[in-house]
């Protein structure tokens, strides 16, 4: 979308400043000193010219990629048709056991339409009205006292019209009261420890924290009281099993709470289903991903709560013990599998593309299935969410 000008020369000014920025996208050389995967993500994150999709793989649509990356494509059968290993991924009459790998890119599994869009509905209605509850820890609750029927049990009762400003569960309360003079203002300063270069798990040399203590972070002042609606779109992550410490990237291990059983269900089919699954391109350089099912255990999961400017910076995943055991990831509809070399791959999510949720997921429709899908679907119309699990520990260990 172009922006609106007020003058001519404005509009001539930002016709040229896209000009060069197109320009400078093309010519690596522009940015010496970033890896290619840093160029990539600035190329999606551009502000100026629209991102180049040229070189996206996408893998519902295979005959609209370049020919260099359908060559890229390799496909490949999983070892049991998911649909028969659990249900979770709904009742079709078309078998889900088509699968892609990458010559390039050793370790990583495409499952596209893994889900039915019965099984999807399912599924985001978890990811917002169950899963966000206490126990589990969602970005929110360093400011404010998530209740205990969540944030969207609150936003429906709001939409209903049961619940109104004037009803004292209308605000969920913070965590500090700002005007309480008493307190000391240093109290929510940065530490002299919180002040050090962060850590990154991305560093090679990155170990997780074990014994330290972890402290969470400390309330900020200021933070507006908001209703329920604005609530649940401020919401952008939150886990499951063994809580994050967002600040070490690492896990507290003494915080372990319920995992929900439908997704530990789902993640163990998919590890079970790309047993054996691998490529040989014939120079000694081929990859085959032996871990068992059977050995998996979803232990930690992280659940993604995008809104349309939103991104996720490139990073590798080191945080677990257990770096040997396949990281599951879900698009809508799609799962990707990071196995072996993969594993410590850089990835990220630089752009939300804005009109691109799929039609079974609008309010346009009524589905027997969800009657209540239209406060989903309002949410989903602007919104993209990932959910993410990993096995913490070694195999046979907790």
């Amino acid at each position: 979308m172009e922006p609106t000008f007020k003058s001519r020369r404005q509009q001539k000014i930002w016709a040229r400043e896209k000009r060069e920025a197109e320009k400078k996208k093309q010519d690596a050389k522009t940015y010496v000193n970033q890896s290619p995967f840093r160029y990539c993500e600035r190329n999606f994150k551009s502000k100026v010219g629209a991102p180049d999709f040229t070189n996206v793989i996408d893998f519902n649509n295979l005959e609209s990629n370049t020919k260099e990356n359908k060559d890229n494509i390799v496909p490949v059968q999983l070892t049991d048709d998911l649909r028969n290993i659990s249900t979770v991924f709904g009742q079709s009459d078309q078998p889900c056991r088509e699968a892609y790998v990458l010559k390039n890119m050793p370790g990583l599994i495409i499952i596209p339409s893994a889900f039915t869009p019965q099984a999807q509905r399912s599924l985001i209605k978890k990811c917002l009205a169950d899963y966000p509850r206490p126990p589990n820890t969602s970005n929110l609750d360093t400011h404010y006292i998530t209740p205990e029927c969540g944030l969207w049990s609150l936003y429906e009762r709001q939409e209903r019209g049961d619940l109104k400003p004037t009803d004292t569960e209308y605000f969920v309360p913070k965590r500090i009261d700002e005007n309480d003079s008493d307190k000391d203002s240093a109290t929510y300063s940065d530490s002299e420890e919180e002040k050090k270069q962060p850590v990154t798990a991305c560093s090679i040399d990155f170990k997780p924290v074990i014994a330290d203590p972890k402290p969470d972070p400390l309330p900020a002042p200021g933070v507006p009281l908001l209703p329920p609606y604005e609530m649940v779109r401020k919401l952008r992550w939150i886990t499951l099993g063994y809580q994050y410490h967002w600040p070490t990237k690492t896990y507290h291990l003494n915080r372990r709470y319920p995992f929900p059983e439908y997704v530990s269900d789902l993640t163990k089919a998919v590890v079970t289903a790309v047993e054996n699954i691998g490529y040989d391109n014939g120079d000694g350089e081929d990859w085959l991903n032996q871990y068992k099912g059977s050995d998996f255990i979803a232990e930690a999961g992280v659940i993604n709560y995008y809104q349309y400017r939103d991104t996720l910076m490139g990073h590798v995943d080191r945080s677990e013990l257990n770096m040997e055991a396949p990281l599951v990831s879900l698009r809508s509809g799609d799962i990707i599998v990071m196995t072996g070399p993969c594993r410590k791959a850089f990835h990220g999510v630089p752009l939300i593309l804005e009109n691109t949720l799929p039609d079974y997921l609008s309010i346009n429709n009524e589905y027997s299935d969800s009657p209540d899908w239209k406060l989903f679907g309002d949410y989903m119309s602007t919104s993209r969410i990932n959910l993410n699990i990993r096995q913490v520990y070694p195999k046979g260990q907790h």
